[in-house]
């Protein structure tokens, strides 16, 4: 008899351990530090259209191409060959024209400028509506 009640403590015993271990409190791991990746601020067609943009208003308003920024270069489709900004007394082609709309800035100026899809291709300076 005596070796049933050690049997019947050792079992309670053992079953108030499971018990115990299981409320013991969660601990959460530790958070893993985050991935931090490089991108670079611009696709390179769209840095080289950029830089293109810089030169255009560079050279034809006479600005120092170092104190412009480029803020934003905006792939587009154009609904025609006036690349969103018609001038007057000209005819465009209606055709639907890739390109990008480009942003520059100054200290105390913005700039637009609207282009097809090609670097050295067409661009224009169009007035923000």
């Amino acid at each position: 008899m005596q070796h049933t009640q050690v049997l019947r403590w050792i079992s309670a015993a053992a079953t108030a351990m499971v018990v115990l271990t299981a409320c013991q409190p969660v601990r959460p791991t530790p958070a893993a530090a985050p991935l931090i990746v490089a991108t670079p601020a611009l696709a390179p067609d769209a840095a080289a259209i950029g830089a293109a943009s810089v030169d255009l208003v560079a050279g034809t308003l006479g600005i120092a191409p170092d104190t412009l920024r480029i803020a934003t270069v905006e792939a587009m489709n154009w609904p025609d060959a006036a690349l969103g900004c018609p001038q007057p007394d000209m005819i465009y082609a209606a055709v639907i024209t890739p390109g990008y709309r480009v942003v520059l800035e100054t200290v105390d100026a913005r700039f637009v400028v609207h282009t097809d899809s090609r670097p050295d291709g067409e661009k224009i300076i169009c007035p923000e509506k």
